[in-house]
């Protein structure tokens, strides 16, 4: 049955956004259609056991034309769980845009939230 789920993330400009995730995040790019060039249309990042996927709008909409839209804006979070959430919070908070600071959540967990280059909010917590 069900093995896996990789986010495919809708970004105006994929080299921008990988860029922004191998600089501020720490991610890989594993790789990119076409390999190389100005206007790429799709690349695969990771990072330990994450996987993300961005494509470009226009292309992604040729392929599903429902998501047809003339803004892209998120409506979604990405949550990911860490090992360390202070000390990656303290590698972070100057170099990106915090979307909530550190805190203990109504669940118990320690976590803060980013903004991406694209919007894009990642909850990060332990």
């Amino acid at each position: 049955m069900y093995e896996t789920i990789t986010t495919n993330i809708m970004v105006k400009n994929v080299k921008e956004t990988i860029k922004f995730y191998e600089e501020k995040l720490g991610f890989q790019k594993i790789l990119s259609v076409p390999e190389e060039g100005e206007k790429l249309n799709f690349a695969i990042m990771n990072r330990d056991k994450i996987s993300i996927m961005f494509q470009e709008q226009e292309n992604l909409i040729e392929e599903y034309a429902s998501l047809k839209t003339d803004e892209i804006i998120p409506t979604f979070t990405l949550f990911i769980t860490v090992q360390d959430v202070s000390l990656l919070y303290g590698e972070l908070k100057n170099k990106v845009q915090i979307a909530k600071e550190l805190h203990k959540t109504f669940y118990g967990k320690d976590e803060f939230a980013i903004f991406d280059n694209n919007g894009n909010i990642l909850t990060i917590s332990c």
